[in-house]
C-alpha cells in the first residue's frame, strides 16, 4: 500500500508525465511536418527534374537522351517506345506575380503551377512527351509522331494558359541521337529572345538566325558592337530602342512599357539615328540597329570571345 508521503507525491509525477507527454506529441508533430516536407521537396525533385540521386538509380529517359545517351533509353515511362526525332523545346517559365505575396508559399505555387504544365504536357501529346523542367523552365522533348510542328505553337500557347503566365520557347527538331546538339542550340536562341526582350511565344530558328549568328565570335561582330557605343551616355534611348525591337517596332506598345508618351518614342528614335548615324525609321538603318544590339549584349557580357 502506498505511503502518504508516496500518495502526496503522485499528483507532481503525474503532472511531470502528463508534460513529458505533451513536449513527445509536440515533438513528433514537429518531426511528421518535417517528415512531410521532406517528401514534397523529394516528390518535386522527382517529378521537375526527373532524375534520382546520384548512384541510386538510372537517368530517367528524358536526361539521358539529353546527356547523348540513347542506348540506356530502349524504353520510357510505362514502357513507351523511344521514337527516332523530337522537337527539342527549351522552355522559359517566369515567376507568377502571385508567388511573391508574402502570405503565399512561393515555392508550393510555382511546385503547383509546373504540375500543372506537365499534365498539360501529356494530355496534348499524347503521354508521349519528356522533360527535365524546374520551376524556372528546361528543356522539353516532343515526339515528332506526337504533334505536327504547326501544332507547337497551340501547345506552348495551352501551357502559358494552364501556367497563368506568358512563356516563351524556342524549338529545334532533331534525330534522337542529335537531341544533346539541339538542347544546346535551343537554349542559345532561348537566351537571345530574352536578352532581347523579345514577346513571349515560340520561336524557330528561322526567327532568329541572324541573331544567332551574330553571337558568334569574330570581327563583324565587334564592329556592329561598336556601333551603339554613342549611346552608352543616354541610357534611356538604348532600352527604347531594345523595347521597339522588341515589341516588332510597335511604338505605341514601348510607349506604354515604358511608361512614355509615343511621341517621346519618336524623338528618341530620332536621336538614336543622329547619334549612331543608323535611322531607325528606314530598313537598312534598321537592320543594322538590330544586330548591333545583338553583338553589343554578347560583347559586354564578355561570351563567346574570340580565341
Amino acid at each position: 500500500m502506498p505511503t502518504p508521503a508516496r500518495v502526496a507525491q503522485l499528483p507532481t509525477d503525474v503532472t511531470a508525465i502528463a508534460e513529458t507527454c505533451l513536449e513527445l506529441r509536440a515533438g513528433a508533430l514537429e518531426v511528421a511536418v518535417s517528415a512531410r516536407r521532406l517528401l514534397e521537396a523529394l516528390s518535386a525533385v522527382d517529378t521537375t527534374l526527373g532524375t534520382a540521386a546520384p548512384g541510386t538509380e538510372p537517368l530517367t529517359p528524358a536526361a539521358a537522351l539529353l546527356a547523348g545517351h540513347p542506348a540506356t533509353t530502349s524504353t520510357g515511362p510505362h514502357g513507351m517506345a523511344i521514337e527516332t526525332a523530337y522537337y527539342v523545346l527549351a522552355l522559359g517559365i517566369p515567376a507568377h506575380p502571385g508567388e511573391r505575396h508574402p502570405a503565399v508559399d512561393g515555392d508550393l505555387v510555382a511546385r503547383r503551377r509546373l504540375r500543372c504544365i506537365q499534365a498539360e504536357l501529356g494530355s496534348r501529346c499524347a503521354d508521349k512527351a519528356l522533360w527535365v523542367l524546374g520551376p524556372d523552365g528546361g528543356t522539353v522533348l516532343i515526339p515528332e509522331s506526337a504533334t505536327a510542328a504547326t501544332e507547337l505553337d497551340a501547345i506552348v500557347t495551352g501551357l502559358a494558359a494552364v501556367a497563368q503566365v506568358a512563356l516563351t520557347a524556342t524549338v529545334i527538331p532533331a534525330p534522337t541521337p542529335g537531341i544533346p546538339g539541339a538542347a544546346e542550340q535551343a537554349h542559345e536562341l532561348l537566351d537571345i529572345v530574352h536578352r532581347l526582350q523579345c514577346e513571349p511565344g515560340l520561336y524557330r530558328f528561322d526567327d532568329l538566325a541572324m541573331e544567332y549568328q551574330l553571337t558568334r565570335p569574330g570581327p563583324g561582330r565587334e564592329y556592329l558592337g561598336a556601333l551603339l557605343d554613342p549611346l552608352d551616355e543616354y541610357p534611356e534611348l538604348l532600352e527604347t530602342l531594345r523595347r521597339h525591337l522588341g515589341n516588332d517596332l510597335n511604338r505605341r506598345r514601348t510607349a506604354r512599357g515604358l511608361g512614355v508618351h509615343a511621341n517621346t518614342i519618336d524623338y528618341r528614335l530620332k536621336r538614336i539615328g543622329q547619334l549612331t548615324g543608323f535611322d531607325p525609321a528606314q530598313s537598312a538603318g534598321l537592320w543594322y540597329l538590330r544586330s548591333a544590339l545583338v553583338a553589343r549584349t554578347y560583347r559586354a557580357a564578355g561570351e563567346h570571345a574570340p580565341q
